[in-house]
């Protein structure tokens, strides 16, 4: 017995010392009465304690109060992290503070600096649909050129002007972006109420409330002021309708020429009883406005007043005149000519013109009357005049103005001109194509420009060259046009034809130089036509305003006005066109699409 109870206090003094190795103090007594305590009826008959003794308890504790020291540490941890991050978004505020304290004092220096430079400059931007506040750079660039002063008068209030509806706005805007380019360019406001005796100055332009005119002095070679007979500064004065600032859309204008036989404007003016000002305001409460033109109408007055020699037109009137050249007119008038009506029969062509037009006279010259014409083309044996005269199918006979043609080595023949080419007639044969175009004063036609011309009389030339004078074919048909008799279609003649001449009479001075005076003939009416002159398929507007320019030695401006311009298709296409246009959106189109799918797709697998 005492050999087991010394072995058993030996047992429990080792575990003791491991214990305490372990860094843990039981004393024997406390084990014993733990040991004992633990001893349940199941243990001291050999029942389980699922293993679990004091030692598995010591461990569990000191786990716990791993953890517990460990979960103090980590929400010190974030304690500590939060704190910075509340400092570091204290600084980032604070600098955002600064950064937009910055930002908003930079703009606002920016913004005074702008306005001094935009009060002074033309730097603006025009974000407005369709750029209606826009100068074209054309426009800005002959503004900025002009040397005179010129003044643009408007006789209104400007407050009372610019509430009249936008397109005067955008008007008064278009003006003062002209006076910021060139300090020779200025507007004047002048109330008619308050100075009515400003009306009477201005008698000669119908000059009323709300009128606007463009006016420069007259200066000579010298730059100095050439005065009237009064011995008041003589001044040069283009008015602008308010009809001049603005387009009328296709659709309106469609309808007035198939119903009525006249252009938007003109429809809308007799209309209203010959007020522009309230065919105006009619087209823009109608909502008839394609855009406005106000750049063009105000660079076009520009033009004419500041052009140091200015060409003056005479369209020659009186003898039930077939051609209807409003277009024409308003092309000219647009690019800075001078266009004024004279009755051959009853006026004299004014010493002044340069170039007259004779549109298609139904009933032929009285010989007297022919007289003028030579009388202006001879101009006292100096040459330097010029003449187009426009020939029509629809004309009676003319023997007086035939005869005096011939003078000049050209006829226009009878009949008319087909072509028997498919690709020069554009769905009839008398409605033909012409793309054989002489150079000579053909200035900035396109190369490839094509001439669309209908019931056109032949032109044909007695001589090339005999004496002083000398001809030239201008616009021509292919060699497999021919002329048929319109009344009985037989074939007059085959070969190539002649829609168009000029013919040229010069005279010689004595130190060696030349001076000419030109007619240019064009075998149809339809070439300044109002309807092939408004379209943009053809280049007949063109042509003819470089021929014109040509004839009459206008100096170029390098900028060229075009009144309202029909976009858009107002033929059927020829069965060629069809056929290249299925290959485009069947073909072509589909191909490309595919090619180009394709190519995106590979690159992308292959990222």
């Amino acid at each position: 017995m005492s050999n087991k109870k010394t072995n058993k206090k030996d047992n429990k003094k080792e575990e003791n010392n491991i214990n305490a190795n372990n860094g843990i103090e039981v004393s024997f007594e406390d084990a014993d009465e733990n040991e004992k305590a633990a001893e349940t009826p199941e243990t001291a008959e050999g029942g389980d304690t699922n293993g679990y003794n004091i030692r598995d308890k010591i461990t569990d504790s000191i786990a716990e109060d791993k953890e517990d020291k460990a979960d103090k540490k980590d929400k010190k941890s974030k304690k500590d992290k939060g704190k910075k991050r509340e400092h570091k978004k204290l600084r980032h505020g604070a600098m955002s503070v600064i950064y937009t304290a910055v930002f908003i004092a930079v703009i606002v220096l920016i913004n005074i600096i702008a306005t001094i430079i935009f009060d002074k400059y033309p730097i603006t931007f025009d974000l407005t649909k369709n750029n209606k506040y826009s100068v074209s750079e054309q426009s800005e660039e002959y503004i900025k050129g002009i040397s005179v002063p010129v003044k643009i008068k408007i006789f209104a209030e400007e407050d009372s002007f610019i509430a009249i509806n936008d397109y005067t706005k955008q008007a008064n805007e278009v003006i003062k972006k002209y006076c910021r380019y060139n300090d020779n360019i200025s507007v004047e406001y002048i109330d008619v109420d308050s100075n009515p005796n400003i009306v009477s100055e201005y008698a000669d332009q119908n000059v009323e409330a709300y009128s606007i005119i463009v006016e420069t002095e007259s200066k000579d070679e010298n730059g100095q002021p050439i005065k009237d007979e009064n011995g008041d500064p003589l001044k040069r004065v283009r008015g602008v309708s308010y009809m001049d600032l603005i387009d009328l859309n296709d659709e309106f204008e469609t309808e007035a020429q198939n119903s009525y036989g006249m252009s938007g404007e003109d429809y809308l003016i007799a209309y209203v009883g010959g007020n522009e000002a309230n065919a105006f305001a009619m087209a823009v409460q109608a909502d008839i406005v394609d855009a406005s033109t106000a750049d063009q109408a105000f660079i076009s007055a520009i033009m004419a007043v500041t052009d140091p020699d200015p060409v003056v037109v005479s369209v020659l009137g009186g003898r039930d005149e077939y051609a209807d050249i409003t277009y024409f007119r308003k092309l000219l008038l647009a690019n800075g000519y001078t266009v004024n009506d004279v009755n051959i029969v009853s006026e004299e062509i004014p010493e002044d013109t340069d170039l007259c037009i004779i549109p298609a006279p139904t009933v032929d010259y009285m010989p007297e009357e022919i007289d003028k014409v030579e009388a202006f083309l001879n101009n006292d044996g100096q040459m330097g005049k010029n003449l187009i005269y426009i020939a029509s199918l629809s004309q009676q006979q003319t023997p007086n103005i035939d005869e005096f043609l011939e003078e000049y080595y050209i006829q226009v023949g009878s009949g008319v001109i087909l072509e028997n080419d498919m690709e020069h007639y554009l769905n009839y044969q008398y409605r033909t194509i012409s793309d054989d175009i002489s150079e000579t004063f053909a200035g900035d036609t396109p190369d490839d420009a094509r001439i669309l011309v209908e019931m056109a009389r032949p032109i044909v030339l007695l001589e090339d060259e005999k004496g002083n004078i000398g001809t030239e074919a201008y616009l021509s048909s292919t060699d497999n046009a021919s002329v048929v008799d319109p009344q009985s279609g037989s074939t007059l003649e085959n070969g190539k034809q002649i829609y168009a001449a000029v013919t040229s009479k010069v005279s010689f001075n004595d130190d060696g130089t030349a001076d000419y005076s030109n007619i240019f003939v064009l075998g149809s009416d339809s070439i300044v036509s109002n309807q092939y002159m408004s379209i943009s398929q053809y280049q007949n507007r063109e042509y003819i305003l470089n021929v014109t320019n040509g004839l009459t030695g206008k100096q170029s401006t390098g900028i060229t006005i075009e009144p309202k311009v029909i976009e858009g298709k107002l033929f059927d296409i020829t069965a060629d066109q069809i056929s290249l246009l299925k290959k485009i959106f069947i073909g072509v189109i589909p191909a490309l699409t595919l090619i180009i799918g394709f190519v995106i797709w590979l690159r992308r697998k292959h990222r």
